[in-house]
Parts: C-alpha cells; sequence; structure tokens
C-alpha cells in the first residue's frame, strides 16, 4: 500500500476549532475512485492533513467496508501484510485515536475488537450504488428522473477504477467489483431510460459503454440493438446480435439467451417486411 496517496489541491489548509479538520456543518467525503481521497465540504484534503500513510489505508480500508465492522486481525493484514507489530491492536487503536482528532470524533466507530466508518462519512462509490438503485425503482414511472440519477451514478463511478495503482491489496477486490456492478446498472438504467423518451443516440451511447465494459452483458447487448432499432437502423442491431453471438460461442461456447434470440429474430422480420 506503499503508493496509496491523497492528492490536495492547494488550498491554503483550514484548522477547526479543537485541531480538528471537520466540524458537524461540513460534510466529509471519501473517494474511492481513482486516488483515495478525503474532502470536507468543496475542498479535498492533503495526505499530511489526514494523517500518516498507515492512517490513510486504514481509513480507506473502512470505507471499502461499507459500514461493516472491520475486525482487528483484518485491519492489521492489511496495514502491515505477514508483519505484524508486537502489539497490533494498540497501533490499530493508536492510529483511530489520531483519525478521531485530526478528522472528526464520530469518522471511526468502534473499539478493539473492530472499527467501521462512521454514518455521516459520505463514499462515492457506495453513493453511486444509492444513485443506481433509486434510478433501476422509479425507471418504470419516471424515465426522465431515473436518467438523472443513473448519470449521476456513472459521473461518480466511471472516470477511474478503485485504486488503480494499488496492486497488491486484496481487500480492494470487492470494491473494484461493486465497482463495476454500479457502473452496469446505471448504464442499463440510461440506456433503458433513454429508450423510453425515444432518445436513441443517448440510448445508444449508454449501452455501447456497457458492452464495452463487458463483451458478454447481453441486458447491454439487447439495450444496443433496441436503440438501432428506434434509429431506424436496423442492420447495425443485427450487427451488434451478430458480435454478441460470436463472442459468446468462441469465449464461452453459448448462444445468447432467448430474450436476446427473440429480440434478434424480431428486429430481423421487421426488416425483411419494411419496403
Amino acid at each position: 500500500m506503499d503508493r496509496l496517496r491523497l492528492t490536495g489541491t492547494g488550498v491554503p489548509v483550514v484548522r477547526w476549532p479543537g485541531g480538528a479538520f471537520v466540524d458537524s456543518g461540513r460534510e466529509m467525503r471519501l473517494r474511492l475512485i481513482g486516488e483515495f481521497a478525503v474532502c470536507v465540504g468543496a475542498r479535498r484534503l492533503t495526505g499530511t492533513e489526514v494523517g500518516s500513510r498507515k492512517a490513510r489505508t486504514l481509513l480507506a480500508l473502512l470505507a471499502v467496508a461499507d459500514g461493516r465492522l472491520v475486525h482487528m486481525d483484518i485491519a492489521a493484514e492489511a496495514l502491515w501484510g505477514e508483519r505484524w507489530p508486537s502489539r497490533p491492536g494498540d497501533n490499530v487503536a493508536t492510529l483511530v485515536s489520531r483519525l478521531r482528532a485530526t478528522l472528526d470524533p464520530g469518522v471511526v466507530l468502534g473499539g478493539r475488537s473492530g472499527y467501521r466508518l462512521g454514518r455521516h462519512v459520505r463514499v462515492d462509490l457506495w453513493q453511486a450504488r444509492e444513485l443506481a438503485g433509486v434510478a433501476e425503482g422509479v425507471l418504470a414511472s419516471d424515465a426522465r428522473r431515473a436518467m438523472r440519477l443513473a448519470g449521476d451514478a456513472v459521473r461518480l463511478v466511471a472516470d477511474a477504477e478503485v485504486f488503480p495503482d494499488v496492486t497488491d491489496a486484496a481487500w480492494v477486490e470487492p470494491a473494484r467489483a461493486a465497482r463495476a456492478d454500479v457502473l452496469r446498472r446505471a448504464l442499463h438504467v440510461t440506456a433503458a431510460a433513454a429508450l423510453r423518451r425515444r432518445r436513441p443516440s443517448e440510448a445508444r451511447l449508454a449501452a455501447q459503454s456497457a458492452v464495452a465494459q463487458d463483451p458478454f452483458d447481453e441486458i447491454a447487448c439487447r439495450l444496443l440493438m433496441r436503440a438501432y432499432e428506434l434509429a431506424g437502423e436496423p442492420a447495425r442491431a443485427l450487427a451488434a446480435y451478430e458480435r454478441l453471438r460470436a463472442t459468446l460461442a468462441e469465449e464461452l461456447g453459448i448462444d445468447p439467451t432467448p430474450a436476446t434470440s427473440a429480440l434478434h429474430v424480431a428486429i430481423l422480420r421487421s426488416a425483411t417486411l419494411t419496403p
């Protein structure tokens, strides 16, 4: 985790009363997408403002855990690998104490059995997941709102991977998988909402992005096919199906699902009947 660092904006440091950087009137946000960052209000704190490398790693670990309790042995392994200090519990407790003093007393909750992130701390990845879930829920009744919420989720997670420079930390992998899932779901909603609003260009762009992320994504392929069909380009819809069919056959040895095949047949028949 030597490469885990926080970026800064160069804005002069503002120290809040008591030596803390955060007060109850300012939202704290943690950024997992790209380079790990701690933001207070509109300002991004520098690494030295937050604490030592170990303290920042612990904060990132708690952010990845999504509110779940991180047990002491998990924290120690993330912080020291196989070379644990003689009293890891004391060392972790010291890091927690420093984070609370520097940032906010409620930024880390728990005790010697384990720690979790304070409920008031927002994390970009989990915020995007929440937005995608709400977008899915309102898609049938309010396509405009669904498209806006899904677009917000995409913007939160699309630009980078979770800690792209970190290659040796197994505890990061669940967050990376979650990021891919959130992006896929948000792109699906964006495309589906655009289709409902009869905006084929926007539906196509979102569906193409989802296919680029996962060439085996049949939902994205069907959305792409429908976008081309709505745009009056059935030949491109059929070509998208053929790319998927060939990819599934070559890589997995399977055929498209019945839902995808049925859409292919429907578009093919429509194209054949069109003068």
